[in-house]
C-alpha cells in the first residue's frame, strides 16, 4: 500500500541539529564487535525445522562459525558469552514491506527487525536512511514504483513550476533524481523506467495498481533482463483494487513476479473466476485456484495482514498494540503517527460500506497466505508500515506474525515468513538463517516463540553483524533521535 510520507534528506539545518545529538550518544550507539560470541539456548534457525534445545551459536568476526548443540560448539577462548537461560535464539526479523523513513528508522532495530525492504524509495530517502549512523537496520530497497497515468499517487503532488519537472513524471533518461513516482502508460515508458532503475542502483521494481497489463508486462520482462526481482501491489477491495486496476493476481503469477503484496489484485482476480465477493464464505475452490497459480510460478506472497487488521477488526488498537517494542512511545514523532491513523482507522470504521470492503481484504488475504502456506508456497511477512491503521514502525512485524497464526500459520512457519523464507525472497544467502558463514544478525528473546509466536517481543538482546545490542537502549535512542530528526526538519519545512 503506498502512502506519501514526507521528510527528504537531510540539509544544513537538519545536518547541524544531528551532529549536536551524535556527539552525544556516540558511545551508545556504537557497539564494539567481540572477535568471538557464544550465545547458548533454544536455537530456532529460521529454516522452519524444530529448535534445537540446550543449543549454541559461535559467531567469530561477525559471521557464524557453529550452530549446533552446546557440546558441538565449544566457546572459543576470550569469547563474550550470553547464555539465554529458558529463552530462545532466532536469526534477526526482516521486514519484507515497509516505508522507512529516518525520524523512525530506529525504531526497526529496537523491535529486533535487523533488516527492511523498503517498498517504494526515491533516492534522496535513500541516501538520508544510508547515512544515518550506525547501528541501524540493513536496507534493502525498491526506487520509486511504476504506475499508469491514472496513479491515484499523483495527487499528492501539485502541478510542477513551468520550469520544473514534476516528480511523478516517466524517466527521462538513466537518472532518477527528482523523480518519486514513474509514470509508465506504455511499454516503452515501462522499460525506460527499469533502466533508470537499475542504473540508479535499486535492489528492487515496484509496480503499482493503475500499470496497464502491456505496460506490467514489459517491466517485468526487462527487469529480467537486468537481473532485478519485481514487486507488485495490484490493489485491494479498499483501495483501487475493484474499480481501478487492471492486473489481476492470475495475470501477475503468469508472468513470473517475484513478490506479491498484500495479496493485491486477489478480489479481482476471484471476481473475474467467478467468485462472489459479497457471499459470507469464500469459495475454497477459487482461494485453491488463486495459491496454486503463486505456486506454480514461484510468486512469493507477502500479505501484510497488519495492514487490514485495525481497519477491519472492532477491537481497540491500544489492545492489540499491547506489548509490541515501542508501543507506548511518546514524543511528536508517535504524535504524528497517530494523527495519521486516526484518519485512516476513522474512514474505515465511519463507513459500514468502507469497513465491509476492509473485512474482505482481512478475510481473502489470510484465506489465501494460508492455502499457500499448505501447498508449501513461499509465504514473507512484512508490516506496510506505517501503512494503515496503529501499524507500529518495528513493533508491526510483531503482530504480523501474530496475525499470521491466527490465520492458521504454525509459529514455525511465520517465524521463517520473517526470517529465513524472507532471507529467500530477498536473494540474500547472507542473513535470515542461523547457518555457518552467515552474518550474526540474531535476536535473544525470552519464551519460546516456536510454540508461542507472540514471544518475540520479549526481547533480551539484538545482535548486528556480531555486535552485542540492549533493545532498551536502543529504543531510547532511536526516540530521541526521531525526535531531533523531525524537530530540525519541520524547523526546515518553515524557513
Amino acid at each position: 500500500m503506498a502512502k506519501r510520507i514526507t521528510g527528504t534528506a537531510p540539509t544544513a539545518v537538519l545536518a547541524a541539529a544531528l551532529a549536536l545529538l551524535a556527539g552525544g550518544q556516540a558511545e551508545a550507539r556504537e557497539a564494539t564487535r567481540p572477535s568471538a560470541l557464544a550465545i547458548t539456548g533454544r536455537i530456532i534457525d529460521g529454516g522452519g525445522g524444530a529448535p534445537i534445545e540446550g543449543g549454541r551459536v559461535v559467531a567469530v568476526d561477525g559471521v557464524i562459525a557453529c550452530v549446533g548443540t552446546a557440546a558441538a560448539c565449544p566457546i572459543p577462548d576470550g569469547a563474550q558469552v550470553v547464555d539465554a537461560g529458558a529463552g530462545s535464539v532466532m536469526p534477526g526479523l526482516i521486514d519484507l514491506h515497509a516505508h522507512p523513513r529516518p525520524h523512525y528508522y530506529g525504531w526497526f532495530l529496537a523491535a529486533g527487525v535487523t533488516t527492511v525492504r523498503s517498498a517504494n524509495t526515491d533516492l534522496a530517502m535513500v541516501r538520508a536512511l544510508d547515512a544515518m549512523p550506525a547501528p541501524r537496520a540493513r536496507l534493502v530497497w525498491a526506487g520509486p514504483m511504476l504506475d499508469g497515468e491514472k496513479s491515484i499517487i499523483r495527487r499528492f503532488y501539485p502541478e510542477a513550476a513551468p520550469d520544473a519537472p514534476s516528480p511523478a513524471r516517466p524517466a527521462d533518461g538513466p537518472s532518477l533524481e527528482g523523480i518519486e513516482l514513474l509514470i509508465a502508460q506504455t511499454p516503452d515508458q515501462a522499460v525506460a523506467a527499469v533502466d533508470a532503475l537499475a542504473a540508479g542502483g535499486a535492489h528492487w521494481v515496484k509496480l503499482y495498481e493503475h500499470l496497464p497489463p502491456d505496460a506490467f508486462a514489459a517491466a517485468v520482462r526487462r527487469a529480467r533482463e537486468k537481473g532485478l526481482p519485481v514487486m507488485a501491489d495490484l490493489g485491494m477491495a479498499s483501495t483501487r483494487g475493484l474499480d481501478g486496476a487492471e492486473v489481476d493476481l492470475m495475470q501477475a503469477a503468469a508472468l513470473g513476479l517475484d513478490s506479491l503484496e498484500h495479496v493485491g489484485g486477489a478480489a479481482l482476480a476471484y471476481r473475474r473466476l467467478g467468485g462472489d465477493l459479497e457471499a459470507e464464505t469464500l469459495d475454497p475452490a477459487l482461494i485453491d485456484r488463486m495459491a496454486r497459480a503463486l505456486l506454480a510460478s514461484d510468486t512469493a506472497l507477502v500479505p501484510t495482514l497488519s495492514v487490514f487488521h485495525f481497519n477491519a477488526d472492532d477491537a481497540p488498537p491500544r489492545e492489540a498494540l499491547a506489548g509490541l517494542p515501542l508501543a507506548e512511545a511518546a514524543g511528536t514523532v508517535r504524535d504524528g503517527l497517530e494523527q495519521q491513523w486516526r484518519g485512516v482507522h476513522g474512514h474505515f470504521h465511519g463507513d459500514p460500506a468502507h469497513n465491509g470492503k476492509a473485512r474482505l481484504d482481512a478475510r481473502i488475504g489470510a484465506a489465501v497466505t494460508l492455502r499457500l502456506a499448505e501447498l508449501g508456497g513461499r509465504v514473507g511477512a512484512g508490516s506496510d508500515t506505517p501503512a494503515g491503521a496503529y501499524n507500529l514502525p518495528g513493533g508491526g512485524l510483531h503482530l504480523e506474525l501474530e496475525l499470521m497464526t491466527r490465520a492458521g500459520l504454525t509459529p514455525l512457519q511465520a517465524l521463517s515468513a520473517a526470517t529465513g523464507t524472507a532471507a529467500d525472497i530477498l536473494k540474500r544467502p547472507d542473513i535470515g538463517r542461523i547457518a555457518v558463514g552467515r552474518r550474526a544478525d540474531l535476536v535473544v528473546v525470552d519464551g519460546d516463540p516456536s510454540r508461542d509466536v507472540r514471544d518475540t517481543r520479549r526481547l533480551r538482546r539484538v545482535i548486528l553483524d556480531g555486535r552485542l545490542l540492549d533493545p532498551q537502549a536502543l529504543q531510547a535512542d532511536a526516540l530521541a533521535d526521531g525526535e531531533t530528526r523531525l524537530a530540525a526538519l519541520m524547523a526546515e519545512e518553515t524557513d
